[in-house]
């Protein structure tokens, strides 16, 4: 069960560099924006803030983003699809920039497809005789680009029960988006039940351990529920009744 806050953390990369020179750290907001491919909402802002006591200099870039039925992501080369502006900043220490993120690619999208847009802080070239180590910090948002015509829906292809590392027995449950919109599982309800025992979890439940739950078009994605299944508890049946937000 991973928190928005653990995705967040799982897009920080970290290198070792000579120079010398405290931490460094980054905020950046929202960590995810849902834009459409045509009209007003194909475009977003992020604001980066300089958490550190020294100027950074930040740079935009963008990767392409697949998940895979486990939710691990891979990325992949992506073209010019966005316009990121500014594409490079300087933000002085407690300083704020805003990126201006826009979609540029076929406005007649068929199908959603999902970016990561990275901020990247641009190593400085240290003196040769500067010795320690220069934090670099690179943060990742997750960009959903939607069709302007489809509605998601996740159709329960498989459910299950597995021990977590406490020893704690949690329902696990497959979903298939069979539209051309990428799904959030946050954005339903899930209802388990098996026997005697039934549970509802809420969309605020989901998104606090699910994080974005994105469900590519077409893909499955297999998710462990935040709930403890009773050990007299065998096969559980699951439903998800999706409340998507209007784009």
């Amino acid at each position: 069960m991973r928190s928005w806050r653990t995705v967040l953390a799982s897009l920080a990369f970290v290198y070792s560099m000579s120079s010398l020179g405290p931490a460094l750290a980054l905020t950046v907001l929202p960590v995810q924006i849902e834009l459409v491919a045509v009209g007003d909402k194909n475009r977003a802002t992020v604001t980066v803030l300089n958490d550190s006591p020294q100027p950074l200099a930040i740079e935009a870039l963008v990767q392409r983003m697949i998940l895979d039925e486990n939710g691990k992501s891979q990325t992949a080369k992506a073209g010019d699809e966005f316009l990121l502006m500014p594409p490079m900043a300087l933000i002085p220490p407690g300083g704020t920039q805003n990126f201006r993120v826009q979609w540029l690619g076929d406005p007649m999208l068929e199908a959603s497809q999902s970016f990561y847009i990275f901020f990247n802080q641009v190593p400085v070239k240290m003196p040769k005789d500067h010795k320690g180590v220069q934090v670099v910090v690179s943060m990742g948002v997750i960009a959903n680009v939607a069709p302007a015509r489809g509605t998601p829906s996740l159709q329960v292809v498989a459910t299950g029960v597995v021990v977590d590392k406490g020893g704690k027995r949690r329902p696990t449950m497959t979903v298939l988006n069979p539209t051309n919109v990428h799904a959030l599982l946050p954005q339903s309800t899930v209802r388990l039940a098996g026997g005697s025992w039934s549970e509802t979890l809420p969309s605020g439940l989901l998104s606090e351990h699910l994080g974005s739950g994105l469900v590519q078009p077409g893909k499955r994605r297999k998710f462990i529920l935040p709930v403890e299944v009773p050990a007299n508890v065998g096969a559980i049946q699951a439903s998800v009744e999706m409340r998507p937000q209007k784009r």
